[in-house]
């Protein structure tokens, strides 16, 4: 993903093959491009290695397209509605829970006149009471697994939670029977929805029998309540499950969870003076513990460019995939932005690193961003054309064409492909997913794009349903 210094930027023009949908073999010495779609296949290796052309697969039964496909209306893992205004839990979340330390600057305004008045003395008590709570494990975020295999949030109650941990009040989670000094018991507020503050606690874990104490206890709480009879306790990285997940406003609480966990977790210690660092601000910042410094740090963003790079006619895109993805699975290409760099120079950068393909800067267009908290990214979508020359034919009608050769930089990717519009259309009734475990059917093996909770699922899914 670096830069190459001094490197003279080439543009690699190439014949490639693209084969019909119904076709029964490829002929290598074919080099026209099938007005009616398909995979372009041919592509060249860094090393000077061709791959082998592959034959593209019949037509998908009739059974698996349908008739119309839709993206959702916010990319996964946000939400609009999701209040981020701490304001009304910054002054009072040491009231709910004893987990924080309050810093003397942090007390004297800890209660403002208005709150000193008569009637708002359990102000601290409404908002638990009102409150929903998320908990995370290092083994990852407990939730419900129904029997129609969808992901349910885990929310618990104050009340539960209080029975979870066997204590009195809230303000005694963070000392009952995990009492290690070291087993911290991180509380932060995500947000509010739907008039509920949502709350995550990290329970960090230094025996084995922790993670099984933890499944007990929830097990017990949840026994007596009503719930589907299949329903069933488990905890993994939220990138496994949140496809799974039915509503996107859950989507935005646990991403916005996950995230504020990981930055808590990392930041354990000061970067300027070494000291330990506490939560502050309900959860929204750390803050060195020793006095002479007081150095305060907040959840860093990582931005990264996410980009659909298509054939100047746009009926043909570059889709590639990592090693470490299961099989079938192709996706936009992606990258972080470097220092100095804005987001559209990156994405003719990692374009040309990745792919060997040049990007028209002028081409490029914002589409959609979402946060990508895994553990810490911004995800900015864009679209944009590969670099037009005299060389590459005008695309129109069922005329064969030509499209730039693929050099795939195999330090990054493992296979780097042009894709017709109509063949990926006819893919995107499969279900896909974003979990590294993701299991596929054995159409899938042969091509899928990532699950929903992928910012490049809403990028493909919007190109490949525009009519032309």
């Amino acid at each position: 993903m670096g830069v190459q210094p001094g490197l003279i930027v080439p543009l690699y023009l190439a014949l490639f093959a693209v084969v019909s949908y119904h076709a029964q073999s490829f002929q290598p010495q074919d080099r026209k491009v099938a007005p009616n779609g398909g995979i372009i296949f041919h592509k060249k290796f860094v090393d000077g290695k061709t791959s082998a052309p592959l034959q593209s697969s019949s037509s998908l039964p009739a059974s698996a397209v349908p008739d119309e496909t839709t993206i959702s209306d916010n990319p996964w893992y946000s939400h609009s509605d999701i209040g981020r205004d701490r304001s009304h839990v910054q002054k009072h979340y040491n009231k709910l829970s004893d987990i924080f330390k309050r810093y003397p600057e942090e007390q004297q305004d800890e209660l403002c006149a208005d709150d000193r008045k008569d009637g708002n003395e359990n102000l601290a008590v409404d908002i638990s009471n009102g409150s929903k709570f998320l908990l995370v494990s290092p083994n990852g975020m407990w939730f419900l697994k129904s029997s129609s295999c969808r992901a349910l949030p885990l929310y618990l109650t104050a009340s539960q939670l209080e029975d979870v941990f066997s204590c009195a009040k809230l303000s005694e989670v963070s000392s009952n029977n995990f009492d290690d000094e070291n087993n911290v018991h991180l509380l932060a507020w995500v947000g509010k929805y739907d008039n509920q503050d949502y709350w995550v606690i990290y329970l960090k874990a230094n025996e084995t029998g922790d993670h099984a104490k933890v499944l007990s206890r929830l097990t017990e709480v949840f026994s007596n309540e009503s719930r589907e009879s299949s329903s069933m306790l488990d905890c993994k990285p939220l990138r496994e499950f949140g496809d799974s997940l039915e509503f996107s406003h859950d989507a935005g609480i646990l991403a916005t969870a996950n995230g504020l966990v990981e930055f808590h977790k990392i930041h354990l210690f000061c970067s300027l003076c070494g000291g330990a660092t506490e939560p502050t601000k309900a959860g929204g910042s750390r803050t060195c513990t020793v006095v002479s410094c007081r150095r305060s740090v907040y959840p860093r963003i990582d931005s990264a460019a996410i980009m659909l790079i298509t054939s100047p006619c746009e009926n043909y895109a570059v889709l590639g995939r990592k090693r470490s993805w299961p099989p079938g699975r192709y996706s936009t290409l992606a990258g972080f932005c470097e220092v100095g760099e804005t987001l559209e120079e990156c994405c003719v950068r990692e374009t040309f690193e990745e792919s060997g393909a040049v990007v028209d800067p002028k081409s490029l267009k914002f589409v959609a961003s979402q946060p990508w908290p895994f553990p810490r990214s911004l995800m900015v979508g864009f679209r944009g054309k590969v670099m037009a020359s005299s060389n590459l034919p005008v695309e129109s009608g069922t005329a064969s064409i030509s499209l730039p050769e693929i050099v795939v930089d195999t330090d990054e990717m493992e296979d780097i492909r042009w894709f017709a519009k109509d063949f990926v259309k006819k893919r995107l009734s499969l279900s896909g997913s974003t979990a590294l475990s993701f299991e596929p059917n054995e159409m899938e093996k042969e091509f899928h794009i990532p699950g929903k909770a992928s910012l490049a699922r809403y990028i493909i899914t919007e190109w490949a349903n525009e009519i032309r």
